[in-house]
């Protein structure tokens, strides 16, 4: 009688412990912070919303960084960027109009112009770029 209790007994513990790590795989849940998520956002079913004011972000995202002298800092940064946008929008016609003349104007925009020789035709490319968080305010090609 002791042995067929004992069997019964490590049988149910052994069933008991298996629904028990089952359940808590299963019911798992997920926490999102509100400062993380908006209320919009595609959230999963089995994830717990926590909607709490007092909670912060030690940078919150509404508020930037930005360094001392601005993410575009220099000549050499503003040109690349500009290179950059304009390889994307008019192709490599562009690299023809090295070397490019740069300008800050007003210490905060950043005015890359590419280069046309004298004498020969052709619009050259234009584009304004905000020194301080590196915004493309304006992009043409023009004369």
């Amino acid at each position: 009688m002791k042995r067929k209790t004992a069997i019964t007994l490590s049988i149910t513990i052994g069933f008991g412990l298996a629904f028990a790590i089952y359940y808590w795989k299963s019911n798992q849940v997920e926490y999102v912070i509100d400062d993380i998520f908006l209320e919009e956002d595609t959230i999963h079913k089995s994830t717990l919303y926590i909607k709490n004011p007092y909670l912060t972000l030690t940078y919150p995202r509404e508020e930037n960084v930005y360094p001392r002298n601005g993410y575009v800092s220099n000549e050499e940064t503003a040109a690349k960027i500009a290179e950059a946008v304009w390889l994307s929008i008019y192709g490599e016609r562009i690299y023809n109009q090295r070397p490019y003349n740069v300008n800050l104007f007003k210490d905060s925009i950043w005015i890359v112009n590419g280069y046309v020789p004298l004498g020969t035709h052709g619009e050259n490319a234009y584009i304004e770029i905000r020194k301080k968080d590196g915004r493309i305010l304006r992009v043409f090609m023009g004369c």
